[in-house]
C-alpha cells in the first residue's frame, strides 16, 4: 500500500474543500417594475433610537415547503371595497334633521360622541323624516344596539355610542336623522350592506421608500364617481391633502409623495379617500381608507451573492449576500428558493431566513437553506431564488425587495 505524504493529504483536503466551500460570485437579476430597489441611503432617526437595544448574535432558520402552493413574490397591496360614509355633525343638525343618503334598505347608521362629548342618546327617542312622512324608531329602527352590547361583540367604540339597523320599511334614498336629545358633536357613521354601490381604494403597492412617490387607485361598482378627495396621514399624526384626478374609464388616481420627515418608525400611513357616487335614483357618498408603509432606506442589497457549502454535497446551500448600511443595526434577509423538478418546471422548495448586525458601511448576511429543508422537497438545480427582502429590525421596515433575485445553478 503507497502511504502520501502529510503534506499532499493536506493539500488534497484543502482543494477538496475549497471545491465546495466556495463557487464562483453570483450576481442579482435584473430589476422589474415591481422590485422596489433603493437609489440612495438615508439615515433614520427613529430606527438608529430603538437599533441600540437589538440583539447582536446572528440567526437563521429555513423550512421546506409545500411545492403545489402557488407563491407570488409581487408586492400585493390591500384593496378597500366600500359601502359606507362618515359625516361629523353638532347638535344642531341633529336635532333639526341630519340629511343622509342610500342606496339600499336596511342601512346600519352609527353615532358615536366626540371625545369631549359625554352625552348619551337613547334609541327610543331619534325620529327619521322620508318619503314626506316623520316616523318614529318604533316603525324606523329594525334593531338597535347600545355601547355596552358593542362592546360585548368586540366593537371598541366610544362610550355612548349607538347603532340603529332601519327597517325596510323605511326604504332608501334621502333620509333625515333626527336626535332631539342630541347634545355636542358627533361622528356619525353610515354603512350599508346590501348597497351595490362600492367604491375601492389601493395603493399601487404595500411600500414606498421615503422620498418616493406612490399612485393611488379610487373606483366604483354600481355608479359613477362624481369627485375624489383625499387625505394622507402619518403615524406620528402628520396629514397632508391628495389630489385625485379622473381617468377615461371614470377612475381616479392620485399620485403622492408622502413627506419624508414623517417617515421611519413603526406604523402605516393611511390614504383616506372620499367621493359622491351618483346614478339615475339616487347620490351617495361613499369613504375609502387603505393603508401602506414608507420606509427609510438605511441599507440595500449590493447585488453580489457567493454560493458557500460545506464540505460534503449534503450541507445544503448557504448564499453570502452583500448588502450597504448607512447605520448599525440588525437586518433581516428573507428568500424563497425554487427548484428544478423531474418535468423541468421550477417550483417552491424552501424558506429561509437571517439576522445579523451590520455596522455601517459594506458586509454580508448568509441565507442558510439546510440539507433537510432542500431534500425534502426533492427538487434539484438549477435552483432560483424569489421574493428577497431586505428588513430592518429596528422597526420592521422593509428596505429592499426582489421578485426574482438570482439564478443558482
Amino acid at each position: 500500500m503507497k502511504i502520501l505524504s502529510s503534506s499532499l493529504i493536506v493539500s488534497l483536503l484543502l482543494v477538496s474543500a475549497s471545491a465546495f466551500a466556495a463557487k464562483p460570485s453570483l450576481h442579482f437579476l435584473a430589476a422589474t417594475a415591481n422590485d422596489q430597489v433603493p437609489s440612495q441611503l438615508q439615515s433614520s432617526v427613529q430606527a438608529k433610537s430603538v437599533s441600540a437595544n437589538l440583539d447582536h448574535k446572528p440567526v437563521s432558520m429555513s423550512w421546506s415547503i409545500d411545492p403545489n402552493v402557488a407563491l407570488d413574490a409581487r408586492p400585493v397591496a390591500f384593496q378597500q371595497h366600500s359601502r359606507e360614509y362618515w359625516i361629523d355633525a353638532d347638535a344642531d343638525q341633529l336635532q333639526q334633521g341630519l340629511a343622509l343618503s342610500t342606496s339600499a334598505n336596511g342601512a346600519l347608521i352609527r353615532l358615536s360622541p366626540h371625545a369631549d362629548n359625554k352625552s348619551v342618546i337613547d334609541a327610543s327617542t331619534l325620529l327619521f323624516r322620508a318619503n314626506g312622512k316623520l316616523y318614529t324608531s318604533n316603525d324606523a329602527v329594525h334593531m338597535a344596539a347600545d355601547q355596552d352590547a358593542l362592546r360585548a361583540a368586540g366593537m371598541d367604540v366610544p362610550e355612548g355610542s349607538l347603532v340603529v339597523k332601519l327597517a325596510d320599511a323605511l326604504g332608501s334614498g334621502r333620509i333625515e336623522l333626527v336626535a332631539p336629545t342630541a347634545s355636542g358633536s358627533y361622528l356619525v357613521h353610515v354603512f350599508e350592506p346590501a348597497s351595490t354601490v362600492v367604491m375601492s381604494l389601493q395603493a399601487e403597492r404595500d411600500t414606498v421608500l421615503a422620498g418616493d412617490s406612490i399612485r393611488i387607485s379610487a373606483a366604483i361598482e354600481g355608479a359613477t364617481l362624481d369627485r375624489v378627495n383625499g387625505l394622507l396621514s402619518s403615524p406620528d399624526g402628520h396629514s397632508q391633502d391628495v389630489t385625485f384626478t379622473r381617468q377615461r374609464d371614470g377612475s381616479y388616481v392620485a399620485s403622492v409623495r408622502p413627506d419624508p420627515t414623517h417617515a421611519g418608525g413603526f406604523g402605516l400611513w393611511q390614504i383616506h379617500a372620499f367621493g359622491n357616487a351618483s346614478n339615475r335614483q339616487i347620490s351617495v357618498p361613499r369613504d375609502a381608507r387603505s393603508a401602506f408603509a414608507v420606509s427609510v432606506a438605511t441599507a440595500r442589497l449590493t447585488g453580489s451573492i457567493d454560493r458557500q457549502t460545506g464540505i460534503t454535497r449534503n450541507a445544503g446551500m448557504t448564499l453570502d449576500i452583500g448588502v450597504q448600511s448607512v447605520m448599525p443595526s440588525r437586518y433581516q434577509l428573507a428568500g424563497t428558493l425554487y427548484g428544478t423538478r423531474s418535468d423541468g418546471s421550477l417550483a417552491p422548495a424552501a424558506v429561509a431566513h437571517s439576522a445579523a448586525w451590520l455596522e455601517a458601511g459594506f458586509g454580508s448576511i448568509k441565507l442558510r437553506f439546510d440539507a433537510s429543508s432542500l431534500s425534502q422537497s426533492g427538487m434539484a438545480a438549477p435552483y432560483e431564488l424569489r421574493d428577497l427582502r431586505l428588513i430592518n429590525q429596528a422597526d420592521m421596515s422593509l428596505l429592499e425587495r426582489r421578485e426574482r433575485a438570482a439564478s443558482i445553478d
